[in-house]
């Protein structure tokens, strides 16, 4: 009997799991990092510094290419 952390890790192995997963888990990974650039360009320059960043680099990322990364 396999347990639930058995499978959850089963789950996030990409290439073991065909193209179809391989582009769910895609689309995931895009998806997280829209909603992270979308999270950095509403913060504050003093929340920025909370979390180690400058508004410069919070910036360069939000403006990365939606496509290439």
């Amino acid at each position: 009997m396999t347990t639930n952390v058995e499978i959850s890790r089963t789950l996030d192995r990409a290439p073991t799991g065909g193209v179809v997963r391989r582009c769910l888990m895609g689309i995931r990974l895009y998806l997280n990092k829209r909603r992270e650039r979308l999270t950095l360009s509403c913060l504050s320059d003093d929340a920025l510094r909370d979390i180690g960043l400058t508004p410069s680099e919070a910036r360069t990322e939000v403006n990365k290419s939606w496509f290439w990364g």
